[in-house]
């Protein structure tokens, strides 16, 4: 099992946090993890809109002035959408190991530029979500990931230990390390109407628990564009909606 499963350490975001964490069931390759990728090809750019709302269904803005906040007025200068390169880091200097690069950033607003990574193989993929100012509150969710060649009805659980440095009253607060116990499940193989076309994606419902209650995700993954829509409930009810709009690249 251990030559086919390792530990993924993950070297945060340019955002101060500096606790490890474990995606451990995760399955990555040894080398050349870019090479056999089949999406997200490096060169590719990924662009996405998202939408925020309250649980009540109002709608809800990135404060330009705090960054980890909220508002109900938009700020024309705040884009509405961001984007994710696929890129090939400096030998030596890939954020995460074992990952394929990507990048992501509001432009031309520089502050809201971070790098991650990705995993994609024949097995599985997962990715590392925007996690920049207001994104940091995916962290507390689970991360968009799906098995490959799994028939619809199949379930899987991992966990992560993260720490309060993701902690915000915006989203979820706590003190100390919250470990989150993820469950996903391919729900069903569906038709999704998206910038990009109607596309057959698998729908992917997964929770993460903690003693601070449940978020979920729905997810939607396409075999030709990889997550195409993520549809987020957070602990405190606010909702996140990220639809991808346009790729470069293919």
């Amino acid at each position: 099992m251990m030559r086919y499963c390792f530990l993924i350490l993950f070297v945060l975001v340019a955002s101060g946090n500096s606790m490890a964490q474990s995606y451990d069931k995760v399955y990555i390759e040894k080398k050349d993890v870019d090479v056999d990728n089949a999406i997200y090809k490096v060169g590719r750019t990924f662009y996405y809109s998202y939408k925020i709302q309250n649980k009540e269904g109002d709608s809800l803005f990135i404060d330009a002035k705090d960054a980890e906040n909220l508002t109900s007025v938009k700020d024309e200068a705040l884009p509405d959408q961001f984007k994710m390169e696929v890129i090939a880091p400096e030998k030596g200097k890939r954020t995460n190991k074992r990952q394929t690069e990507i990048r992501y950033s509001f432009e031309p607003m520089t502050d809201f530029r971070s790098s991650t990574g990705l995993v994609e193989n024949e097995q599985n993929v997962w990715l590392h979500p925007m996690r920049s100012h207001f994104f940091k509150a995916l962290e507390t969710a689970p991360f968009p990931y799906v098995h490959l060649g799994k028939s619809v009805g199949y379930t899987w659980s991992d966990q992560m230990i993260i720490g309060d440095s993701w902690s915000n009253p915006v989203w979820g607060e706590w003190k100390g390390k919250l470990l989150l116990d993820y469950t996903y499940r391919i729900e069903k193989q569906e038709m999704v109407s998206t910038a990009l076309g109607d596309l057959s994606c698998l729908k992917v419902v997964s929770t993460a628990k903690s003693t601070l209650g449940e978020t979920e995700l729905v997810s939607y993954f396409s075999e030709q564009y990889g997550f195409v829509k993520m549809e987020y409930k957070l602990l405190t009810g606010l909702k996140i909606v990220i639809d991808l709009v346009k790729v470069d690249g293919f």
